[in-house]
């Protein structure tokens, strides 16, 4: 009898502390993962003016101009992100999970209106991000050890923000689902099974790294199709693109104006700006949310493609700064009498493709291994362009633009970029040297000469992408040495190397 009293109590003991713990617990119901557990110290977070200021954040800015249904925001995705990264970092002893969590839910919270379409007058969200939580209270960390995992180059930073991860995942899959395009189909919890994590073997000071085994490689094949269907369906549909370019056009006229600060953004959500813009009827800021509501849109009246531009020229458009894009886009109107925007999409991060793959223990990168992975790439880069914008109407008359009009107006933009960017550093390094035998030698090139490891980066990527560098790939033993070259014939828009 004792024995079987005691089993009762220890029962009863179960079931309380299961109650107990739910009791703390909350389930959120998502269209993408079903159940989401949430525990008590994330619920607080979660019910912080940071969180909850990106349920009135459009996720996609404005394709629901062409999606109507594309209404989901910054606080669905950061959820799922969240949820991600938990599921990921189940594979993996060693890592406190709990923390990875919170950096993911947390990885967008600087976000400005309408997310990355009013990145404006160097706006940059992972600032904000940052600069938010060092104000923020937690119950279990400190804001340093959140903000170290999100700008950590170790494997946590990497599975929130690298070649595959969390954050890519969900919003793939969550943009998909929104617009009702049937391209961003993921099979994530086999791509999440064949995670695994190795060491460079010949450099004993290189952080750990993640890997794909040989089981995912149709996995993240299908991630690469799918962002790259997406990428010309949803991210850069025309209408989508022109609205985007108006209300950013609205947002800088209203900075300008002095209607807010920079810094206002970080705190603003989808809702305040609009109302604020709204509310000054004589600004040019204002005429142009009106027409976006009437859908009154901008016509294109030329679109600069990748293949036709020279990589000098590309080179040219995409490191043209937002005040002389405006200084260009004033002289267009004073010569043609043309209201004229300039629309120059950030240069495509194809991060993807450097991803790993484990194949009978030896490590391969995955587009010398996969021809489909190395034909989306090119696919990726072919499919940017730059595309200028024309008012429908000017002083409440119809702009008839002629076809001499539009030679004449790409004319001079191609006039007004000359000379505007050179080459940069990076570009004369190379050039000295001839040949740069290895991404470390690089590096410590650029720290002899003084400047930041993380400009000099991002500018090699751009010159990259643009063909004025060629970037090869040799398979030395076990790693990859990333070798640095001028192309030779940077007028050959064929002879790209990325």
């Amino acid at each position: 009898n004792f024995i079987i009293y005691i089993a009762i109590l220890l029962i009863f003991i179960y079931y309380y502390i299961i109650l107990y713990i739910m009791s703390k617990n909350k389930i959120i119901r998502d269209p993408i993962y079903k159940d989401v557990l949430i525990d008590s110290s994330e619920i607080d977070i979660i019910d912080s003016p940071e969180v909850q200021r990106l349920r009135n954040i459009k996720q996609t800015g404005l394709t629901c101009m062409v999606y109507p249904s594309a209404n989901h925001t910054r606080f669905e995705h950061s959820i799922g992100t969240m949820h991600i990264a938990g599921e990921i970092f189940k594979r993996f002893d060693g890592i406190d999970s709990n923390l990875i969590r919170i950096a993911g839910l947390l990885h967008d919270i600087g976000h400005p209106p309408f997310s990355h379409t009013l990145e404006v007058n160097g706006y940059n969200h992972e600032y904000y991000t940052k600069k938010k939580i060092k104000k923020m209270n937690f119950e279990n960390y400190t804001p340093n050890e959140i903000i170290n995992v999100l700008s950590s180059k170790s494997i946590e930073g990497m599975l929130l923000s690298g070649d595959i991860d969390a954050d890519r995942i969900d919003y793939l899959m969550r943009d998909s689902y929104h617009t009702g395009v049937a391209y961003g189909s993921i099979d994530y919890n086999r791509l999440i099974g064949s995670m695994t994590i190795y060491k460079d073997k010949n450099n004993s000071n290189e952080n750990n790294k993640l890997a794909i085994l040989e089981k995912g490689k149709i996995a993240v094949e299908s991630l690469l199709i799918a962002r790259y269907q997406m990428y010309p369906t949803v991210y850069m549909h025309p209408t989508s693109r022109i609205s985007e370019t108006m209300l950013k056009q609205a947002t800088i006229e209203a900075l300008y104006d002095r209607l807010f600060k920079i810094d206002d953004l970080s705190t603003m959500d989808d809702i305040d700006l609009i109302s604020i813009i709204r509310n000054h009827g004589e600004e040019e800021s204002n005429k142009l949310i009106k027409m976006i509501d009437k859908r009154q849109l901008f016509k294109n009246i030329s679109t600069l493609k990748y293949r036709e531009l020279l990589p000098i020229e590309r080179w040219r458009l995409i490191n043209l700064s937002d005040y002389n894009i405006r200084k260009l886009e004033g002289e267009l109107l004073d010569k043609f009498d043309i209201k004229i925007f300039l629309d120059i999409p950030a240069y495509p991060k194809i991060n993807e493709h450097n991803i790993k793959i484990v194949i009978n223990d030896k490590i391969y990168r995955l587009d010398s291994i996969s021809p489909l992975a190395n034909s989306l790439k090119l696919a990726y880069i072919n499919s940017w362009d730059v595309r200028v914008y024309a008012s429908p109407k000017m002083n409440g008359e119809i702009n008839k633009i002629t076809d001499k009009d539009i030679g004449e107006i790409n004319k001079y933009i191609f006039e007004f970029i000359e000379n505007k960017t050179k080459h940069g550093e990076i570009y004369h390094i190379i050039e000295e040297n001839e040949k740069i035998r290895g991404k470390g030698n690089l590096i410590n090139i650029i720290k002899e000469k003084g400047l930041s490891e993380k400009d000099v980066i991002e500018e090699l990527q751009k010159l990259i992408f643009c063909g004025l560098i060629n970037e090869t790939v040799e398979k030395i033993g076990g790693i990859y040495r990333y070798d640095y070259s001028i192309n030779d014939n940077p007028n050959n828009i064929n002879n790209l190397k990325y």
